[in-house]
């Protein structure tokens, strides 16, 4: 279902959001203890792997990363703003990438073992955004790597920030992502706590990148 297209100046609203208020004044925002980081460390990258975190913000999934040892790192978000706060906390780590840019046009020079987003793709509310978004992951994944993406759960909210969003149960995430829902390795649902005590339930996918790979052939 389309509910309306996104947001026409996403940039401009993504600055607008992370210059006027504070890190913690967010409704996805995960204070250290908080971060689903076993969704990555269950597939076991090794510390060269590349780990994307698309939709970023100041997130301190980077920093949690770092501190685990892995080495090669990308954090992506529309907003320069929010990647100069990662920036400011882990300085000048040499494999550690920021990158300003939107995620439906994005290309990258390596390939990607681990796709993570939390809490973007259901922004995409127009079909031409969200196939958009799976051409990216098809260009950006390395063989055999993973796509993490968490988004509204069913019974999730409707609007986030100001804009309206699109929920999702996972066979209908893998679907609108490019995959089939024999390529989720993992789904479940998780319950996200706001900093001012409101439960957001997200629903989580986590799908084989080879789907990915199947989808194109299909499509060619």
């Amino acid at each position: 279902m389309d509910n309306g297209a996104m947001q026409p100046d996403p940039q401009a609203h993504w600055e607008s959001v992370h210059t006027t208020k504070p890190v913690d004044g967010v409704s996805w925002w995960q204070p250290q203890e908080d971060l689903w980081l076993d969704l990555i460390e269950d597939l076991e990258p090794a510390p060269d792997d590349l780990i994307l975190d698309v939709g970023s913000g100041s997130s301190l999934l980077v920093d949690a990363l770092l501190a685990r040892g892995h080495r090669r790192l990308a954090a992506v978000d529309v907003s320069p703003a929010a990647l100069a706060r990662i920036r400011g906390r882990v300085g000048p780590v040499p494999g550690v990438d920021l990158i300003a840019a939107d995620v439906r046009t994005l290309r990258l020079d390596a390939p990607v073992a681990i796709w993570h987003d939390r809490a973007v793709f259901h922004f995409l509310t127009d079909p031409a955004d969200q196939r958009a978004y799976a051409e990216s992951v098809r260009a950006a994944l390395a063989p055999g790597g993973h796509v993490i993406v968490a988004t509204f759960a069913l019974d999730g909210p409707q609007t986030c920030s100001g804009l309206p969003v699109q929920r999702y149960e996972p066979g209908t995430l893998a679907v609108a992502l490019g995959f089939t829902a024999r390529d989720i390795v993992r789904s479940e649902v998780r319950v996200h706590t706001t900093p001012w005590g409101t439960l957001q339930p997200f629903t989580v996918v986590v799908l084989a990148g080879s789907g990915a790979e199947r989808a194109q052939d299909v499509a060619h």
